[in-house]
């Protein structure tokens, strides 16, 4: 019976996040027109030099996710660069249809030998904390930031409810930092659950990684959390959107801080990113729909067209 009421609870915050994000779009684009999702000179020069620009960076970034994995699966099992850029590529496919992209966890291991995919998983959780506490980490010191140069963007918003939301990124930095760079300390905890100790021997595989480890992960994170920052902020020029780099980047830095924090799934997932770079980006701009145009393009390009390849790749990898 908890287990419906659970379910249905799950089922009505999803609906509740999608109608949410899409609503706050609609309610900032009401009065703009088709034409003026149209970019001026697409043709230019300088136009296809941003785009293209864009685009190329997009493999550069699953490039560095891939040579992280292989860091990370290097003492579990020994796969050649092809191999594991098929499993990113796969766990894209995967990620996209699932909560906050969670399947990522599981789609990649499947270039792994049976007996070491439980592994895998686990080695792969520790990356993407590793990415989120460069997501949370940027996130905070971009909110100081605005706060304390542009106080006058954030005017109309209570200033209490700006403290609070700081208090709570701080103290998920920390929260973070500690599981992130503690995981000996965490996996002996975990170990005291009692159905935890029947995959202890994948659980241990988070006890073999050494702060340098640690630190080599926060680089190759931060490597691809530029990537994606540089990425967005060539779509904004790319539609029209002035805006300096300081203030692209504290802004898209708390795009994707929110973006990290708020369950999202794929009927939202586009909602959610374009209504908070709407919020975000709209505190130096009114051009909402080049802001909008930007996030989705920017998710076509980094997810949708991997995903695509992904599904292709998954395809034709052999499950043993």
């Amino acid at each position: 019976m908890n287990k419906k009421i659970n379910k249905k609870i799950s089922i009505l915050f999803k609906i509740t996040i999608a109608v949410l994000a899409y609503g706050f779009i609609v309610y900032h684009l009401k009065n703009y027109r088709l034409s003026d999702f149209i970019v001026d000179d697409i043709f230019s020069v300088n136009k296809i030099f941003l785009l293209t620009f864009c685009i190329v960076l997009m493999p550069v970034n699953w490039l560095i996710e891939t040579v992280k994995w292989q860091f990370l699966i290097r003492n579990i099992e020994k796969i050649q660069f092809k191999s594991a850029f098929i499993a990113v590529l796969t766990g894209v496919s995967f990620a996209i249809f699932t909560p906050n992209r969670i399947g990522e966890l599981g789609g990649r291991i499947f270039v792994l030998n049976r007996r070491n995919r439980v592994k895998g998983v686990m080695a792969t959780a520790a990356g993407s904390l590793s990415q989120l506490f460069v997501t949370l980490f940027f996130g905070l010191i971009s909110g100081l930031f605005l706060l304390l140069l542009f106080p006058q963007r954030i005017a109309n918003i209570n200033g209490n409810y700006l403290i609070l939301t700081e208090i709570i990124v701080v103290i998920s930095v920390i929260l973070v930092s500690f599981l992130f760079f503690n995981l000996k300390k965490v996996v002996k905890i975990a170990l005291r659950i009692k159905f935890m100790k029947k995959i202890s021997n994948s659980l241990n595989i988070l006890s073999d990684y050494s702060i340098f480890d640690l630190l080599k992960l926060l680089l190759f994170s931060s490597g691809r959390y530029f990537v994606f920052l540089f990425q967005f902020y060539l779509l904004l020029l790319f539609f029209n959107i002035e805006i300096s780099l300081l203030q692209a980047f504290m802004t898209i830095s708390l795009t994707y801080l929110l973006n990290s924090v708020i369950p999202s799934f794929t009927l939202s997932e586009i909602g959610v990113r374009g209504s908070a770079a709407m919020f975000f980006i709209g505190m130096f701009s009114e051009n909402s729909p080049g802001i909008l145009s930007a996030s989705v393009l920017l998710w076509i390009i980094n997810l949708a067209i991997p995903a695509f390849a992904g599904s292709i790749l998954f395809y034709r990898t052999k499950i043993y």
